[in-house]
């Protein structure tokens, strides 16, 4: 057996690579939840505890739901968050993904929900995101449509905030 050299560098492993092509109608958003992919990979814990808090679903379900092949963190937080969006259960779109099909994509599933890019389900899933970016800590580049709705929002906010005080 070959012992390494404190000199070489270890290898990283690399988190589970989902088999299913991600395509939810939104390149910008796809490529988020290839990120969540690694950040839930990293930090699974963190990962279930904001799937519990903000998207209402237990931990061990998440747990469960990652520990299914094919299924990563950026599946389950869209899933879960779509779930959110819709007043629908996690589990609904769950089992909706199985039951269309391996090949399914994202975008199908949400269609059945009502939610298409644009749509105010939409709007929400991606200021879910940033929410969850921004409690993780991550780095987040909006595209120009999340920067509309995050200046939107927090204007809506302020807003509200001015009316509270008087």
């Amino acid at each position: 057996m070959r012992r390494r050299s404190s000199r070489q560098p270890r290898r990283r492993t690399r988190p589970p690579e989902c088999h299913r092509a991600r395509a939810t109608g939104d390149a910008w958003l796809d490529g988020r939840l290839a990120d969540i992919d690694q950040y839930a990979a990293r930090y699974p814990e963190a990962f279930a505890a904001e799937l519990e808090r903000y998207a209402g679903v237990p931990r061990g379900y998440v747990h469960g739901l990652l520990a299914q092949p094919g299924w990563g963190g950026g599946d389950a937080w869209f899933a879960c968050f779509l779930a959110r969006a819709t007043e629908a259960t996690c589990r609904s779109v769950v089992r909706a993904h199985t039951m269309a099909g391996a090949d399914a994509d994202w975008e199908q599933v949400a269609e059945g929900f009502d939610a298409r890019p644009g749509s105010q389900a939409w709007l929400a899933m991606r200021l879910a995101l940033a929410d969850s970016y921004r409690r993780w800590s991550r780095p987040l580049e909006p595209d120009a449509a999340l920067s509309r709705a995050l200046r939107a929002r927090a204007q809506d906010e302020s807003e509200a905030a001015k009316r509270d005080r008087h």
